[in-house]
């Protein structure tokens, strides 16, 4: 374990560092299925101006100061033993995310938002969860800023994982099976309920770009535990997509200064969003009541197959991701299901660490990345973003054969692209 490093007081904004400017939204699509109106989704102007390019550091308000110290700075390990069975010179690093309430990275974030939608006046959040990380770090930040909280979870996860289910309705949230479906069915009942309530707000939250701010908590630490243990090399910084939080979090503070990071954002080869996906204008949910946001999607009627990530098992990538996607900041990579199973059952027999279905993505690039000749002797730096304890459904899905995740064919992915309308151009720098 490395040293610890002083708080973290602000947060990074890589709009205002490196002159990342993001398109515009579009308006909504039209209101479809009998929904009462279109949302606007109302985001208090603390959230939003984090979200613009508007100074480099913005800082953290001292009552989250407070709670982040309750578990901040995380540990970074370094797995000799990983190391060793893989026969590398390479040095993995794992920063560990999991020790919170939420057992996971996703609680930064959460906590800056109910914190800030409380000042707003909002009484209730209401959101979609998928795996349940997300649901269970807003249950325990609006519990503790006095805030009602309802959530949608994806039925696959609600009836496999009763723990994270228990867990945030023991922390007072309701929780709902969602209707039948992946990610895009529990949001789409989150927009439709907020609809119907004056004093809640719906938040996609995980995958704005504030929401990704919020996470650079994360890497800042791991500058000062790199350097701590005499890292000065440009180090390989890796985590799976899903909302970009966590490759955010950990590698954009990196770039700080002008950096020169490898920052690695890990999906799945099943939804392929920013390896194979499209430039253009999508909705961020299915009822057309929401703003299109330009992004790396695979279209609105991409529904891919099965997988055991949840987190990542949806058809578009954050608006932020695909702005540094653009400007060659991040790169891509996909992996199908089992070796990444296989690499997540390597890193607990050799560091005693059972990481989520999620978090097992980046584990795996993490061990590919070591046995590349070309990181001989080079810092590897893994996001061990959430536990793995609720997994267990994964974990024997993988053991006994039956994982299904499938690459979609070059064929399905035209069937669902984007219409030509909505590309987007070249993104505009100053």
């Amino acid at each position: 374990m490395t040293a610890a490093v002083p708080p973290v007081t602000a947060w990074y904004n890589v709009l205002a560092d490196r002159d990342v400017h993001l398109p515009p939204p579009r308006p909504p699509r039209r209101a479809t299925g009998g929904a009462p109106r279109a949302i606007r989704p109302n985001i208090p102007k603390a959230l939003v101006r984090q979200a613009m390019p508007l100074q480099a550091e913005v800082p953290i308000p001292e009552e989250l100061r407070e709670a982040y110290r309750e578990w901040r700075p995380t540990p970074l390990r370094r797995a000799t033993r990983l190391e060793a069975a893989l026969g590398t010179t390479a040095r993995i690093y794992l920063k560990d995310e999991t020790g919170n309430v939420a057992g996971s990275h996703k609680y930064l974030t959460a906590l800056a938002q109910a914190y800030y939608y409380r000042a707003a006046g909002v009484r209730t959040l209401i959101t979609s969860t998928a795996a349940g990380q997300w649901g269970t770090a807003i249950s325990a930040a609006a519990r503790r800023f006095g805030l009602g909280c309802v959530i949608y979870m994806v039925p696959g996860s609600y009836d496999r994982k009763p723990g994270r289910r228990l867990v945030m309705e023991m922390l007072g949230a309701e929780v709902i099976r969602a209707d039948p479906g992946a990610l895009r069915e529990a949001m789409n009942q989150a927009v439709s309920r907020a609809a119907e309530m004056s004093d809640a707000r719906w938040i996609l939250g995980g995958s704005e770009s504030f929401a990704i701010l919020h996470s650079t908590v994360i890497g800042q630490e791991a500058k000062e535990q790199l350097r701590a243990v005499g890292e000065v090399g440009p180090p390989v910084l890796i985590g799976y997509l899903g909302g970009g939080k966590n490759v955010g979090g950990l590698g954009l503070p990196f770039l700080a200064g002008g950096g020169t990071p490898v920052i690695r954002s890990v999906e799945s080869a099943a939804f392929p969003v920013l390896t194979r996906g499209t430039f253009a204008y999508d909705d961020t949910d299915d009822t057309g009541l929401t703003p299109r946001a330009a992004m790396y999607t695979l279209g609105r009627g991409f529904t891919g197959s099965a997988i055991q990530a949840e987190g990542i098992r949806y058809r578009a990538a954050p608006t932020l991701f695909s702005a540094l996607r653009e400007r060659g900041l991040v790169q891509p990579v996909a992996y199908p299901e089992e070796p990444v199973f296989d690499s997540a059952r390597l890193l607990l027999r050799t560091e005693g660490i059972l990481v989520s279905a999620e978090a097992a993505y980046a584990v795996h690039d993490a061990c590919e990345q070591a046995r590349d000749p070309g990181n001989r002797d080079r810092p590897i730096v893994a996001c061990v973003s959430d536990h793995g304890y609720y997994d267990a459904d994964a974990y024997q899905a993988y053991l006994s054969g039956r994982l299904a995740g499938r690459v979609p064919s070059d064929e399905e992915l035209a069937a669902t692209a984007p219409d030509s309308v909505d590309l987007v151009g070249a993104l505009a720098t100053s």
